[in-house]
């Protein structure tokens, strides 16, 4: 059983949230982000055991889009592991398991991201899994960002338009922060493939927010995403589908 989440958050943007049957993982910080000049950006989120019984829990990391040349990673739970020792498909051993009893959650996790004035996005995901039932899983994915750092302003702008899509590329969820100046009647994103043929169009019902869309029964490739605000093209950006 495997679930991807993202939650809408306030210091760092972020999107929704959903549980696994038995872990849950909440006040995920999705999306991160800040300058290079930045020493550490860090992400951090709550992992709770939702079942009727205690669970050994671990932690299974993937690179989902790898960072710049020269940035750095890490991540903590129960210990933290040292830059360079996570790598892509990397799992806690099991005697950094954390256990925690029914009902139980940890404020303790972090995604550590080290721009090293380097510019560029890191999207990293993360699976906490029962040690004794690794088939119950929860996922999540992180991206760090240097390189958008306006995304985030579409929504304090005043003005109609969408941000960057993020993760980007991404597989299954994309999350664009859309703005609507006052007064419009009608307007909608719609998604296109590279020769031109809408393949999805979401109805915006408020001034702002942020859509989750699913993309999963998408092919890979490029798209191109447009807000359209009373029949007019008000902004064009483009996402990368993977699989």
């Amino acid at each position: 059983m495997r679930k991807y989440l993202l939650i809408f958050g306030v210091s760092f943007i972020a999107t929704f949230s959903t549980s696994a049957q038995s872990i849950s993982v909440t006040n995920l910080d999705a999306l991160v982000t800040s300058n290079p000049s930045e020493s550490l950006l860090q992400a951090h989120a709550t992992v709770t055991n939702t079942s009727s019984s205690p669970m050994d829990i671990l932690v299974r990391f993937n690179e989902i889009s790898v960072g710049p040349a020269g940035s750095g990673h890490y991540f903590c739970w129960a210990v933290c592991y040292n830059e360079g020792s996570v790598t892509n498909g990397f799992q806690t051993p099991a005697n950094h398991s954390l256990t925690l009893d029914a009902g139980a959650s940890n404020t303790n996790f972090y995604s550590d991201y080290l721009p090293n004035n380097t510019v560029g996005v890191a999207t990293y995901e993360y699976c906490f899994f029962d040690e004794n039932n690794p088939s119950d899983e929860t996922c999540v994915q992180i991206t760090f960002d240097t390189q958008n750092v306006g995304i985030k302003d579409v929504l304090t702008s005043g003005k109609s338009g969408i941000s960057e899509s993020y993760p980007n590329p991404a597989a299954s969820d994309v999350n664009i922060n859309y703005s609507l100046t006052p007064g419009w009647n009608q307007a909608n994103l719609a998604i296109y493939s590279m020769l031109g043929s809408q393949v999805q169009s979401v109805n915006l019902n408020e001034n702002q927010g942020t859509l989750n869309l699913d993309i999963s029964s998408l092919p890979a490739g490029m798209y191109f995403y447009t807000l359209m605000v009373d029949g007019n093209a008000i902004n064009t950006k483009k996402m990368l589908v993977i699989k």
